[in-house]
């Protein structure tokens, strides 16, 4: 079950009143959803939002930049549906972990659903919105861009376990406060360390060396001062 789900069925209908007060719009959760898997007079959008998680097992939380969230939309006049899934992820700590539910910001569920009314509008209503609009606009977390840089956890994400969603590798997911690498990067992070700990071990030594040199100078030019 979505969190909040009131929050994204208020803000829903706000925004979509705004631009079709003439229709009844409804939103609906349908944890059966697939994707690509759309029925006659339907129309599918996909969307990669921002959202936190937290584990039911060990409290380990984490942000993931690529949740999935995918709707399928339908307009038969002057009624309009659409169905709604997001796909969940699960802690890469626990051995025995449990797909966790994402939990979106109030800025978050505004940019999925401004994203999803532009779709509408454009799949069901033939209508073109303006890039960079009200509803184009994103209003998510302003380090989203700097998540998408980093690694996707395929083997953690529920639609990638699916086989219906995996970016090319650059996701997203992180652990609160700031930043827990992925297995893969923590990998390639532990290689690196031994060619670490040799350039700081060199660099050591040749200051040694230079000290060294530099006191021996010192007391020779002194015992020839001396003589």
């Amino acid at each position: 079950m979505t969190k909040n789900m009131e929050l994204w069925d208020k803000t829903f209908q706000r925004i979509i009143r705004e631009k079709k007060p003439q229709h009844r719009w409804t939103l609906e959760l349908k944890s059966d959803l697939e994707v690509d898997r759309v029925k006659q007079g339907w129309r599918q959008y996909k969307h990669q939002g921002l959202a936190r998680f937290q584990c039911s097992l060990c409290g380990r939380s984490w942000v993931s930049a690529q949740v999935l969230i995918l709707f399928h939309m339908c307009l038969r006049k002057p009624y309009g549906r659409v169905k709604m899934r997001v796909f969940a992820q699960r802690c890469q700590k626990c051995s025995t972990a449990l797909f966790e539910e994402p939990e979106f910001s109030r800025e978050g569920v505004e940019s999925v659903l401004g994203g999803l009314v532009v779709q509408i509008l454009l799949k069901c209503y033939q209508e073109r919105v303006q890039q960079g609009g009200d509803l184009g606009a994103p209003r998510e977390d302003p380090f989203r861009a700097g998540l998408l840089t980093g690694p996707h956890d395929a083997e953690n994400c529920e639609a990638c376990l699916l086989g219906r969603f995996c970016p090319s590798r650059s996701d997203a997911e992180v652990s609160t406060p700031h930043r827990t690498l992925t297995r893969s990067l923590s990998h390639s992070t532990q290689d690196q360390l031994p060619a670490c700990r040799k350039r700081k071990l060199l660099l050591l030594v040749s200051l040694c060396l230079i000290m060294i040199i530099f006191v021996v100078l010192m007391v020779t030019l002194s015992v020839t001062g001396l003589l």
